[in-house]
């Protein structure tokens, strides 16, 4: 395996702007290993590779062509990540493995110029495979999948904990609660961001025996997240793992790409009916050419289309937007962290007790949005756009 620093002349002196990573549980299966580096020959370049249970033979990773392999240096490693060349010639990549576990690793990227659109000169990426490991819960503990950094991170893994969070259907019993709470718990204090697509699932009972369910996460913490792009379950062909490889693009982010959007729901539709009556455009030119009505009908249209937004206020969407949001959610957020910062102050049990049920009507909320908003949209469903909902249901 290789496991040290990689350095070339000229690394680290371009900006990193577009990320592509590839997160993959390969059961330790060569078979698995092939597959998915084959498909990945066949298609858009791929940066970094990010393996769950990598196969090993006599403490060695299997090699491919145009990439470099990092591991923690045990017989057996669980992690393993593969680097393309290009990546390499770019940058500096840094290899870390924390003492605490053999089970996790990071990789430092430098980047003098900046990354994503931001001065950052350096980012890190986290792989985690999360066993369970009595007595501890999972093998990889909070401190280091989930670290407190001044600088981009992003960490991908198959952590092997429940949450509703990621599968809203799923009904959590106390022990998987147990388990995932504090995760999610350090995530939501540090600012991080879960980036799974709520209810996709990435882990297929080969069986039958078990419900299907989304145990390999990826968080970005508050500096990383405006570049995130996409997170993708489905996007890439099957590999034989019970695990889907997920596809996960950064890019740099740009404010002035996001537009003011209607708020229809507080139009005000009476106003809107009186202009509307009153509402006159200018006549067509008499014996017009082509590119003269097209002009026309352009300026008439953009007219109308003014007129109708004018009477909904507009929100500014960022990359955190969610389509289910409503104002509801935003004052149970203000109220439950409101008392999350009294029980922490006053450090005794009955505000601890409030908060507690603040957060828990809080979640609760935000699954009845999201239940709501995915049936209005199944309701609303038609043959323009099935394949939509196909897509967002897909393994």
């Amino acid at each position: 395996m290789i496991n040290k620093p990689h350095f070339t002349s000229g690394q680290g002196l371009a900006p990193a702007t577009n990320l592509t990573l590839i997160q993959q549980n390969s059961l330790g299966s060569w078979d698995v290993f092939l597959s998915l580096f084959s498909s990945l020959a066949e298609g858009p370049p791929t940066d970094i590779v990010l393996l769950h249970d990598p196969p090993s033979s006599k403490g060695f990773l299997p090699s491919f062509s145009g990439f470099k392999s990092f591991a923690p240096p045990v017989a057996r490693p669980r992690v393993a990540c593969y680097v393309s060349q290009n990546s390499l010639y770019r940058f500096a990549v840094l290899p870390s493995f924390p003492p605490e576990t053999d089970d996790f690793m990071a990789l430092d990227v430098l980047t003098q110029q900046g990354g994503f659109g931001t001065s950052f000169p350096q980012f890190t990426i986290g792989n985690a495979y999360g066993r369970p490991l009595p007595p501890s819960p999972h093998s990889v503990s909070l401190g280091p999948s989930l670290p407190e950094l001044e600088h981009p991170y992003l960490v991908a893994g198959d952590f092997n904990i429940y949450n509703a969070a990621t599968d809203t259907a799923r009904l959590l019993s106390s022990i998987e609660e147990k388990e995932s709470t504090p995760y999610f718990e350090r995530g939501s204090d540090l600012a991080f961001t879960l980036l799974n697509t709520p209810g996709v699932y990435a882990w297929f009972s080969f069986t039958g025996t078990h419900r299907h369910s989304a145990i390999d996460l990826a968080f970005a913490n508050p500096h990383m997240f405006p570049a995130f792009s996409s997170w993708a379950a489905s996007s890439l062909p099957s590999t034989g793992s019970n695990h889907a490889p997920i596809l996960i693009t950064i890019r740099p982010y740009s404010p002035s790409g996001d537009k003011a959007r209607p708020r229809w729901q507080e139009a005000d539709w009476p106003g809107l009916t009186d202009k509307l009556k009153n509402w006159l455009i200018s006549p067509p030119p008499d014996f017009p050419f082509p590119n003269q009505l097209d002009q026309w009908f352009s300026s008439a249209l953009s007219a109308l289309t003014t007129t109708i937004e004018a009477t909904a206020p507009h929100s500014q969407p960022s990359p955190k937007s969610k389509s289910w949001w409503i104002p509801l959610l935003t004052i149970l957020r203000k109220e439950f962290i409101k008392a999350v910062g009294k029980a922490k102050k006053l450090l005794t049990p009955d505000p601890y007790a409030i908060a507690r049920q603040s957060k828990l009507g809080y979640f609760k909320a935000i699954k009845r949005a999201r239940a709501s908003y995915w049936s209005n949209f199944i309701t609303k469903t038609s043959t323009n756009n099935i394949w939509t909902a196909k897509q967002m249901v897909a393994p």
